[in-house]
């Protein structure tokens, strides 16, 4: 078994790195000061991640005008704490194809909003995160350093192991585009 989620794994990310090469978009450095649009991508499995989410999100919308989360719940069915708000969607394991991929239908309209800045909150590496972060036309991805996010993200955000956490990215990435300034 163990074997075969390896093949399928490197099967995964070849199929991402092909994809990667037909993805083109503007990229466009923007603080939360110019920001009229935020994406957030993130692990919805766990209830404290997602309410670190749920958290940031209602307080973006205090002072941006659009603010749309996708999380990715890694298992097979939706819990109890994933009933919808409103600028809340969500997929999962049963929703992936045999690689791992989400469908179009799941994840084309978040891909193809022009967010000005999409907020990468995954510390850990998910194809199907990995591939939504591709796919998107955000003009800004900001997320968490990893060799993967290399081609993935615009800027990313250093953590030391003792502080690796949904928590501290989002106060790190907060800190980091609230102080983008503008002349």
């Amino acid at each position: 078994m163990a074997m075969f989620e390896s093949i399928k794994t490197k099967l995964a990310k070849r199929r991402l790195q092909k994809a990667q090469t037909g993805v083109s978009r503007c990229v466009r450095a923007c603080g939360l000061e110019l920001a009229n649009k935020i994406g957030m991508l993130y692990d919805a499995t766990d209830e404290a991640q997602f309410e670190v989410v749920r958290k940031l999100l209602f307080n973006l919308k205090n002072r941006i005008p659009v603010v749309k989360a996708l999380g990715f719940v890694d298992s097979e069915e939706l819990a109890d704490f994933h009933i919808q708000p409103l600028d809340f969607s969500f997929f999962c394991r049963k929703d992936l194809d045999k690689l791992g991929f989400p469908p179009e239908e799941t994840i084309s309209e978040f891909c193809n909003t022009d967010f000005d800045i999409l907020l990468c909150l995954d510390i850990e590496e998910k194809i199907p995160l990995s591939y939504v972060k591709m796919r998107s036309k955000a003009g800004f991805k900001v997320g968490i350093y990893s060799e993967s996010n290399t081609d993935l993200l615009d800027v990313m955000i250093s953590l030391d192991e003792e502080n690796l956490s949904v928590e501290e990215l989002v106060k790190q990435t907060m800190h980091y585009l609230e102080n983008i300034k503008y002349e």
